[in-house]
């Protein structure tokens, strides 16, 4: 099955802020659910460590995506000097607000932040969640291209996948949307009214997440969308470094970009 490019309705700048705001929430619903990349955490933790920051700048977040999970996890609960910043194209500020009190490890931007336009003044070793796909391959490129050239470490991770297995869990998402509706807070009876009498909600999820697997990247296509060095070939650089891969443990598989530039030691040399 070929990647397709599909508009996802939440994600389109004429899709309602309020409606989009309820959809996020509720992706939020499910990532506390689910814990789909708890699996990842150690490998992102690695390459932090091997780029030489502790401060992740996390990007197309949502309602705060998975790390509201990973916060809570034993490597970064008893973490110190660690710290994520939540952006977004589309703020959801409250979610985000949320978000920052419930973990000293968390921060927030409230205007909005382009992942292929970012500020020079958010710095952080930038990660995206289940948002790649978004990204048609020029300007996934770019958004790689960008880190790369501003020596910034980036990790890109998706469930979404193009099989069988992922799009029948896709299924499960509007019942699971529908259980869940009453238990998200801040209470509100909007969230009832287009979750139960209108179900814009669980349907926005099952599209979009269809959507999301077709328009998913295969390792294979990610493999071929790191740039080379401004300049000069790849392959010949041992200044930044990329990995391509799929980390298991979870309900579904989780595949990963991850790209950091190396330190150099006092003599020169690379170390990773």
């Amino acid at each position: 099955m070929r990647r397709t490019e599909l508009q996802e309705i939440h994600d389109h700048p004429r899709f309602p802020g309020f409606l989009r705001d309820l959809v996020t929430d509720a992706l939020q619903a499910l990532w506390e659910f689910g814990n789909s990349y708890q699996p990842i955490l150690g490998r992102l933790l690695e390459a932090m460590d091997r780029a030489g920051t502790q401060e992740v700048l996390d990007l197309c977040s949502g309602g705060g995506g998975p790390w509201l999970r990973l916060v809570r996890e034993p490597a970064l609960r008893g973490a110190t000097g660690i710290t994520v910043r939540l952006t977004d194209k589309y703020p959801n500020r409250r979610a985000f607000r949320q978000a920052s009190a419930r973990s000293p490890l968390l921060r927030y931007e409230a205007e909005p932040v382009d992942a292929t336009r970012i500020p020079d003044r958010l710095a952080g070793f930038r990660t995206i969640f289940s948002s790649f796909h978004h990204f048609d391959p020029d300007r996934a490129r770019e958004v790689l291209a960008d880190a790369a050239s501003q020596r910034r470490g980036v990790a890109i991770f998706e469930v979404a996948r193009r099989d069988p297995r992922t799009l029948l869990t896709i299924c499960a998402i509007p019942a699971i949307a529908w259980i869940a509706a009453p238990s998200i807070r801040p209470f509100r009876w909007s969230r009832l009214l287009w979750t139960y009498l209108i179900p814009v909600v669980p349907f926005v999820l099952f599209y979009d997440g269809i959507v999301s697997c077709l328009r998913a990247y295969s390792e294979e296509e990610l493999a071929e969308l790191p740039p080379p060095p401004a300049g000069g070939d790849y392959e010949a650089s041992r200044d930044y470094e990329w990995s391509v891969g799929e980390e298991r443990g979870g309900l579904l598989p989780v595949t990963y970009l991850i790209g950091y530039p190396v330190r150099q030691d006092s003599s020169g040399e690379t170390s990773v």
